[in-house]
């Protein structure tokens, strides 16, 4: 007969595959995160690279293209951010913050709409 402690202890496998996803949740968010900002910098910077070419309305064109899907793209990258880490967590069996997330998702969603009205 198995005494009642040994039942109710969880294997070391199981930790195990539970802290390795978590990790490799992670590490996706990291990559989301540095990716956004990598791609942002490098479009900043090729931006800065075209106002040293000679002006023209279609480098000027292309300087403020550059510039706002930057700035885009530095103000979205938090909101996927807060989607894959949601998503992970729903993985994982965080109902609770998984529910949190994507109320968070809805009301930036929310707030974004009512600012596109105004």
């Amino acid at each position: 007969m198995v005494p009642e402690s040994a039942r109710n202890t969880v294997s070391p496998r199981s930790t195990t595959m539970r802290v390795g996803r978590a990790a490799a949740g992670e590490r996706w968010i990291a990559r989301l995160l540095r990716g956004g900002a990598l791609i942002s910098g490098g479009m900043f910077l090729a931006s800065l690279g075209l106002e040293a070419l000679p002006q023209s309305l279609d480098s000027h064109v292309a300087i403020d293209t550059l510039r706002k899907g930057a700035a885009s793209l530095l103000l979205v990258t938090p909101v996927a951010r807060l989607a894959v880490a949601g998503t992970m967590l729903g993985l994982r069996g965080e109902w609770r913050y998984t529910l949190y997330a994507a109320g968070v998702l809805a009301l930036l969603a929310l707030a974004v709409g009512a600012g596109l009205q105004a």
